[in-house]
């Protein structure tokens, strides 16, 4: 009660109800930026504009079943490089007996390193 006004508009946020309209401004922006996705699909949000929700619903789903299938493809390819590194069956073994891992994850660890067993340890505890 003894601190400067400024001092004490500082202090409770919440008296005026600013947290609250931030919230409201949230909530607005995350609104505005869903109607901007809408509309860069063919929707036009609230608005359709006369675009067929069917069929931005249908390119949202194609862009989405895409971007997985590239996902998917660029996992593959990547896991058949890593099987294509030669490992020494005994790394991998001490690789389970320092590390307490498994040994399929101890295989895997030593394949993203080259085959490399020291900078696979260092993985671990670095």
């Amino acid at each position: 009660e003894g601190a400067p006004a400024a001092l004490r508009e500082t202090q409770s946020p919440c008296a005026d109800n600013s947290m609250a309209d931030d919230d409201d401004e949230v909530v607005d922006n995350t609104a505005k930026a869903n109607r901007a996705d809408m509309n860069s699909l063919g929707g036009g949000g609230d608005d359709d504009g006369g675009v067929d929700a069917e069929a931005a619903k249908k390119r949202a789903l194609e862009m989405a079943t895409d971007d997985l299938k590239q996902q998917k493809a660029a996992e593959a390819a990547r896991l058949k490089e890593l099987m294509a590194v030669k490992i020494s069956q005994e790394d991998v073994a001490t690789i389970v007996s320092e590390i307490e891992v498994e040994k399929k994850a101890a295989e895997m660890r030593l394949r993203e390193h080259g085959g490399d067993v020291v900078a696979a340890l260092k993985s671990y505890v670095l």
